[in-house]
């Protein structure tokens, strides 16, 4: 009872804090030229940038698909997608550790592949962005380029150390290629950073005028907002930096606050609506949470006793 209280303050602490945020931020620009924005978005980029929405979502849910099939034995394709996009509704609406995880529980059958492609895909995830940002960090603050690189090696030593964690194994169902899974992994991340940062590019040339260089620099630094666990999602967060970086490239804050909550709205509310109903319409499958995770635990623990005794 106690943790479920404490989650729940948690949670709305990030809900205070990203929505505080985006206020703040409003207060600080020009609010006739933020509503003008949305007045004057043609129908065609609408268009364009919808359609770049579907792209990022399909090279989503194929990586979803991937890494269920290489690490799962149980499971059945037409599951996957209430699975995906009850993942997007989790992020938003489910306080504290469960949260995303919980997408796992609208895949029938066992559940150790599964947990163990959701935390795969995380770890892959986080990997990814924060070598994007290393990347680019040094031609925003040069004078820090030692602690990148350190940080990079930390990055590197942690990819190799990550497969060797006793409890993967304990979860792995079949044997996989490690570095193979990352790969692809990086090919589906860089499909959806491409549809991204098109997406702003198109919607800021709009309203401004910005290099595609430009966009797809700043757009690094939107893309991994959602790793600082300060708010729901980076709510917030995102809104503050691309008034930030945008701001190197003469791009109105009005019209940056908008473009980030606009691309949002599409690329993370939509699908999220769309996994709420899929949760509401599965809700009953939700009640095998408990029983799913004591079963996977006692799974772990015959399996280190057994090689404790062996």
């Amino acid at each position: 009872m106690k943790a479920l209280i404490k989650q729940r303050i948690i949670y709305a602490v990030q809900i205070s804090i990203g929505i505080t945020l985006v206020v703040w931020i409003l207060l600080q620009i020009d609010r006739e030229q933020f509503v003008n924005y949305f007045l004057n978005i043609s129908f065609y980029n609408l268009f364009i940038v919808s359609l770049l929405g579907v792209i990022s979502l399909i090279l989503q849910f194929r990586r979803w698909r991937y890494l269920v099939e290489r690490y799962s034995i149980h499971f059945n394709m037409k599951d996957l997608i209430p699975s995906f996009f009850a993942g997007f509704a989790f992020r938003l609406i489910i306080p504290g550790g469960h949260a995303e995880f919980s997408k796992i529980f609208l895949l029938p059958g066992k559940k150790r592949g599964k947990i163990l492609a959701f935390g795969v895909e995380k770890v892959f995830q986080t990997i990814i962005k924060v070598i994007a940002l290393l990347i680019v960090l040094p031609l925003t603050f040069p004078e820090y380029t030692i602690y990148y690189i350190i940080c990079f090696l930390i990055i590197v030593i942690g990819y190799f150390l990550f497969p060797r964690i006793p409890v993967l194994k304990d979860l792995q169902e079949k044997d996989v290629n490690y570095h193979r899974i990352f790969a692809i992994n990086l090919l589906f991340a860089f499909g959806i950073f491409i549809s991204m940062g098109l997406q702003y590019y198109i919607l800021l040339n709009q309203v401004d005028v910005v290099s595609i260089s430009a966009t797809f620099h700043t757009v690094v630094y939107l893309w991994g907002a959602g790793m600082v666990p300060i708010s729901i999602s980076g709510l917030g967060i995102r809104e503050g930096l691309a008034v930030y970086f945008f701001n190197f490239y003469n791009v109105s804050a009005a019209h940056a606050v908008a473009t980030s909550l606009f691309l949002f709205t599409i690329n993370t509310i939509i699908p999220a609506l769309v996994g709420a109903f899929y949760i509401y319409k599965n809700r009953t499958q939700f009640g095998e949470i408990k029983n799913s995770l004591k079963s996977t635990r006692d799974i772990i623990a015959s399996i280190r006793n057994v090689r404790n005794k062996g």
